[in-house]
């Protein structure tokens, strides 16, 4: 019994499988009989099948040797199979990839450059049309064309401007072409701007000429905004505007007399051809006709824009360049510009342009800006004279050497009362060498004046003398205060001084704004008699408080 028991217990602890999980949900079911002849009945069949087998292997026994002998050439198959496949996994693989490595490394480089000269045999016509542009460029410049080197030069330009949105820079042989065109380009605005400073140019090769330079945006926004409508003359007027601050004062005048011919020539031209062309002919033929309103409103916009193109090129390049250019001239040459732009003004006259009126405003803040310079730089040379330096006062000098002429030191002149003509000076001033160079350079600048002394700026003039009057006799007090205080002079020395005080503010001031306003203007003695400003007349006041401290002077 214990035998069975321990059969059970082996079959019940065998590994499980789906024949042994059914065995044992059959042994459930049975009944108690049928369960306890089950082991006899199990017993019985493994006899049975046992001599089965038995008999088969003594009469099939050369199937079993054949099945033995496959088994065993199958295993040993299998076994090389294994071994051949790790040696292609761990030695023929790695080498195999390791070779196709090296061959894709030595094969890429002459890959690439095989498909570089594919792409170069594919992009040949395209190549060779982009290497040809700077010659093309070049031909075209030397020859003229410049519209076509324009248009050239964009499109290589615009070949650049697909690389402007990449990290990388343009390729280098688009750069080295970029190169060729900028230098091609760049003499074509050589030769174009020597085409503008050729004297016998006609008008239509300028209006080319800037034109091309308008399209190479050679001369700026503000250049293009101020004058959108005179392509001649904005470089014209811009360069006249320029070299006025660096020519010599006597190169002025010449350069004034070739910019208003050539501004005359060229608007005139431009007027006449526009009304020529514009005005005077009848509109061409349409269908329907225009109306008469229409006819009325053309006319009206054309004549619109000649009077804006006119009223700009006499207000922005002739107005503002003489009036910046004029005050630099001296007054003797005003008037022979003046009779030029006279001429000039009558002969525009005759289309509607007559700008005489504008003259006057000019020509008067021209003469009194020239005769201030003139009078304050002869104001400035007596202001140094008496302070002996350029800045501050000092007497290095005694009176009786420099001040007073050598034969009147002893007894010193002082005015007697009698008055000369305006347009002779008192020879009282001579015995004063520097009052007399004074006198020497107010006259000379008075006698410019006198070939062009426009009325309505008479006030001006008198007030420019007055003012530098004040500035001379204050530095003359200035001086005599100094000298004064010097205790190693002599009296006679202060009396020098006292005494060219008296000339200046009796016989000096006096007559130089006589010789202003009786000499040049012609007026009545009366206006020219009207006493000091107050400036002046506190200055002498302030000379007579200085002078009232010292014994009177003897007459001589």
């Amino acid at each position: 019994m214990s035998g069975d028991i321990h059969t059970l217990a082996d079959v019940v602890g065998a590994p499980s499988t789906p024949a042994s999980e059914g065995y044992l949900k059959h042994l459930t079911t049975l009944p108690l009989p049928d369960l306890l002849a089950e082991p006899t009945l199990l017993q019985t069949q493994a006899h049975y099948l046992t001599s089965s087998l038995v008999t088969l292997a003594h009469t099939s026994y050369p199937t079993f040797l054949a099945v033995h002998q496959s088994n065993a050439a199958l295993n040993l198959s299998l076994k090389t199979l294994s071994t051949s496949l790790d040696t292609l996994v761990s030695d023929s693989l790695p080498a195999l990839e390791q070779c196709a490595s090296d061959w894709k490394n030595r094969t890429e480089s002459v890959l690439k450059e095989r498909k570089r000269a594919r792409v170069v045999l594919e992009q040949h016509e395209k190549l060779r049309d982009l290497l040809n542009i700077p010659l093309l460029i070049d031909t075209c410049v030397r020859n003229g064309y410049f519209g076509e080197a324009l248009s050239l030069a964009a499109h290589a330009r615009s070949l650049a401007t697909l690389f402007d949105n990449d990290a990388q820079s343009p390729p280098v042989l688009l750069s080295s072409i970029l190169a060729e065109v900028d230098q091609s380009i760049t003499q074509m605005l050589v030769s174009l701007l020597a085409t503008l400073h050729e004297p016998h140019r006609k008008l239509p090769a300028l209006f080319k000429a800037v034109n091309f330079l308008r399209r190479m945006n050679v001369f700026g926004g503000a250049a293009n905004s101020t004058s959108p409508t005179i392509p001649i003359h904005s470089p014209v007027a811009t360069k006249g505007t320029r070299q006025l601050e660096e020519r010599e004062l006597e190169d002025i005048a010449r350069y004034l007399k070739k910019y208003i011919d050539t501004w005359r020539e060229a608007v005139y031209d431009i007027v006449t051809q526009y009304s020529t062309i514009f005005l005077e002919r009848s509109p061409l033929p349409s269908n329907p006709p225009p109306t008469k309103q229409q006819l009325r409103e053309l006319h009206s916009s054309l004549h619109s824009l000649l009077s804006t193109y006119a009223t700009h090129s006499l207000t922005k390049h002739l107005v503002a360049t003489l009036s910046s250019a004029l005050p630099l001239l001296a007054p003797p040459a005003l008037p022979s510009l003046l009779t030029q732009l006279t001429y000039c003004a009558s002969a525009f006259g005759r289309v509607g342009l007559d700008f005489r009126g504008l003259l006057a405003d000019i020509m008067g803040k021209s003469v009194v800006a020239a005769v201030r310079r003139d009078i304050q730089a002869a104001g400035n040379v007596w202001a140094q004279e008496l302070s002996g330096s350029k800045s501050g006062v000092k007497v290095n000098r005694v009176p009786s050497k420099w001040l007073i002429s050598p034969s009147h030191v002893a007894s010193p002149p002082l005015p007697s009362g009698t008055s000369t003509p305006a347009h002779i000076p008192p020879p009282l001033l001579a015995s004063y060498p520097p009052l007399a160079v004074f006198t020497n350079a107010l006259l000379t600048t008075l006698n410019g004046l006198r070939l062009l002394a426009p009325l309505h700026v008479k006030d001006a003039l008198k007030h420019v003398m007055d003012e530098e009057m004040v500035n001379g006799g204050q530095a003359l007090l200035r001086f005599a205060e100094a000298v004064g205080a010097d205790e190693k002079l002599e009296e006679a020395e202060i009396n020098i001084v006292r005494s060219c005080g008296e000339v200046y503010f009796g016989v000096f001031a006096p007559f130089v704004k006589r010789a202003l306003v009786e000499g040049v203007y012609s007026s009545k003695a009366g206006e020219s008699n009207e006493g000091h400003s107050g400036e002046l007349a506190e200055v002498r006041r302030n000379w007579d408080t200085w002078t009232s401290s010292f014994p009177a002077l003897p007459q001589s």
